[in-house]
């Protein structure tokens, strides 16, 4: 049985971007934590920080931070149509689902391993 008080992370990123983040979640009424991520010690890596929320508020929390990125940074909404479309996400290029990359821009659509 899942515990819905328990705290996960749901992001990982410098201290800036988390208390960013932790903020827009406050403003939401999402309760939220910021912790160091793990190995990390202050001052000694560049410091990655973990963004924790409860299990019972993580669907909230993410649709909340993907309506803050997408006001802030308008153009995600439309590289994520063209990209729903067929198209090459960074200019919206028609490119065949099977394309690996975008003869016009020249972007990576696949990333082979």
């Amino acid at each position: 049985m899942e515990n819905n008080n328990e705290w996960i992370a749901i992001r990982e990123d410098g201290k800036e971007g988390i208390r960013e983040l932790s903020n827009v979640l406050s403003g939401a009424d999402i309760e939220s934590r910021v912790t160091i991520a793990p190995g990390c010690s202050t001052g000694k890596c560049g410091c990655k920080y973990l963004l924790l929320v409860t299990r019972k508020d993580a669907q909230a929390a993410h649709a909340c931070i993907e309506e803050f990125h997408v006001g802030k940074y308008p153009e995600i909404k439309t590289s994520q149509e063209w990209e729903a479309e067929g198209k090459c996400p960074a200019c919206g290029y028609c490119v065949g689902e099977d394309a690996k990359e975008c003869p016009d821009c020249g972007l990576l659509l696949i990333i082979e391993g």
